[in-house]
C-alpha cells in the first residue's frame, strides 16, 4: 500500500521545505549530547500548537534505522490492532518504507493481537504526523504503523510481548525507536489539564504503565494515546531499559492565548 497523506495541509504544511521551515521556526536548538532512546512519548496535534514539543523530543534523542509508531485510532476505521505491514508512507516530495519484516514479526508471534490491516490508517493522524518531523533530523529509516484502539490491560500486555518478541528475534534491540504517539489533556482549563497531566506524566516517568493505565481512567484523564504509551513502557521495561526524561510540557494556550480550553502536550524520553 501507498499511504497518502491525509493530514498535510491541515497538520503541517505541503511541501518538504514548508515542512522544515515551519520546524526551523520552533528555534529548537538540539543538544550536543543525544539520549540513546529506547521510546517516546510525542504529542500529535497541529504543528503549530504542539510541533515545537514533538520536535524538541525527538531532537534530543540518536534517530535509529527503525521506528515503530503507535498511535490511538480517532476515525473508528479498521482492526483494533492494526499493523501496516507493507509499501511506504508518500508525502509527495519524500517518502517513508515500512519495514516489512518486522511488521510482519510482529503479527507472526504466538499471541499476538495484531493483524495486517490498512483501514484503519487511511485517514489516521496520529501516526502521520510524526514522520515529518523525524525525516525532519534522519532520511534513512524504516517505520511499522500501527493503530490501536481502546483495549484492556491484558490486551495491552499481549501487544507489548509480541512486539518485544518480534524486536528480539530480529536482534533489533538496541536499534529500534519506539514512539508512543499522544496528546494529554483535551479542552479543560491549562489549570486543570496541568493537574490531570502531571498524575499521567509521573508514571510515564516511573516507568509504570499499569499505573498509567488505570490513572488516566480513574481521574479521567483524557490522554489519547495512553495504551500507545502503555505498551511502549512495557517493551522498554522488558528491554531493561530503566532511564525516563521529561523533555518538555506545553499546551494548546501556549500558541493561541487562549487558556480557558487547552490541550496538553509533553515529550518524555525512555532509555
Amino acid at each position: 500500500m501507498i499511504r497518502k497523506p491525509a493530514a498535510m495541509g491541515y497538520f503541517y504544511p505541503e511541501g518538504l521545505n514548508n515542512i522544515n521551515n515551519l520546524i526551523y521556526s520552533f528555534g529548537v536548538v538540539p543538544p550536543k549530547e543525544k539520549i540513546n532512546a529506547f521510546g517516546i512519548v510525542s504529542p500529535h496535534a497541529g504543528y503549530v500548537y504542539s510541533g515545537k514539543t514533538a520536535y524538541a523530543g525527538f531532537s534530543s534523542i540518536d534517530i535509529k534505522n527503525n521506528i515503530i509508531i503507535i498511535g490511538p485510532n480517532h476515525t473508528g476505521m479498521g482492526a483494533g490492532y492494526s499493523v501496516m505491514d507493507n509499501g511506504k508512507y508518500d508525502f509527495k516530495d519524500f517518502s517513508v518504507p515500512i519495514n516489512a519484516e518486522l511488521a510482519g514479526a510482529i503479527i507472526e508471534d504466538a499471541g499476538s493481537p495484531f493483524v495486517s490491516d490498512e483501514f484503519a490508517h487511511l485517514k489516521e493522524h496520529s501516526v502521520e504526523v510524526q514522520m515529518p518531523l523525524l525525516y525532519n533530523l534522519k532520511k534513512d529509516f524504516k517505520i511499522v504503523p500501527i493503530v490501536v484502539s481502546f483495549i484492556s490491560y491484558g490486551d495491552v500486555l499481549n501487544a507489548s510481548k509480541a512486539i518485544y518478541n518480534a524486536l528480539r528475534e530480529l536482534n533489533l534491540l538496541d536499534d529500534v525507536l519506539i514512539v508512543a504517539s499522544s496528546d494529554m489533556t483535551h479542552y479543560e482549563t491549562a489549570e486543570s489539564a496541568k493537574l490531570k497531566d502531571d498524575i499521567a506524566i509521573r508514571e510515564i516517568l516511573d516507568l509504570n504503565p499499569r499505573g498509567l493505565y488505570e490513572k488516566v481512567r480513574e481521574n479521567d484523564i483524557t490522554m489519547c494515546g495512553f495504551i500507545p504509551a502503555a505498551i511502549m513502557l512495557n517493551v522498554a521495561k522488558m528491554a531493561g531499559r530503566t532511564k525516563s526524561k521529561l523533555i518538555g510540557y506545553t499546551n494548546s494556550g501556549d500558541a493561541s492565548g487562549d487558556y480557558s480550553s487547552v490541550v496538553g502536550y509533553s515529550s518524555i524520553v525512555i532509555y
